[in-house]
């Protein structure tokens, strides 16, 4: 069967999700040592270091936004699915939309609400007020990137599902 355009672009989609999922699993990997270091450091030796507990912090914006599109490809992101039970095949169809579309108006608003905040802060030549004084616009952009990647994977999904073009509620909410 030849597959649409949707559904080849989804998996070229699917690649870049996998790529960034895993910059996002080496990512957690340096955070994981690094605290291990500071740790050691502290308690080993009584002098912790002083940029490792904020840039952890800012990696992990990177971990989560990196994976979450992925997580959805993968169909692991967390999901209620007893309540469906009790409801017919043609039910469940129309519930799988009705969260579809829930889910991709919340993308929406996240995409453009965190391209607000990192425009703002490219204007303004935002930085954190730390030692680092990172530009706001790094920690930021990747919040655009994953919801970015997010919204496309939901359009894609639900599409290609309610097609038949996917057989299971891979990308259902």
């Amino acid at each position: 069967m030849k597959q649409s355009l949707i559904g080849s672009s989804y998996g070229k989609l699917k690649k870049v999700n996998t790529v960034c999922a895993t910059i996002g699993g080496i990512v957690l990997l340096f955070i994981t040592f690094s605290i291990f270091v500071d740790v050691f450091m502290r308690y080993v030796f009584g002098k912790p270091t002083i940029w490792i507990t904020e840039v952890s912090t800012y990696l992990f914006l990177y971990v989560i936004y990196l994976a979450t599109a992925y997580a959805l490809q993968e169909g692991t992101h967390i999901k209620v699915t007893f309540f469906l039970d009790f409801f017919g095949k043609k039910s469940q169809r129309v519930i799988d939309l009705i969260t579809q579309i829930m889910a991709i108006a919340f993308t929406v608003v996240l995409l453009w609400q965190t391209s607000a905040m990192t425009w703002v802060a490219i204007k303004g030549k935002w930085t954190t007020p730390t030692m680092l004084n990172v530009p706001f616009a790094i920690i930021h952009g990747v919040m655009v990137l994953g919801s970015f990647l997010l919204l496309l994977s939901f359009i894609c999904t639900t599409i290609l599902y309610f097609t038949g073009e996917e057989k299971e509620r891979a990308g259902a909410a």
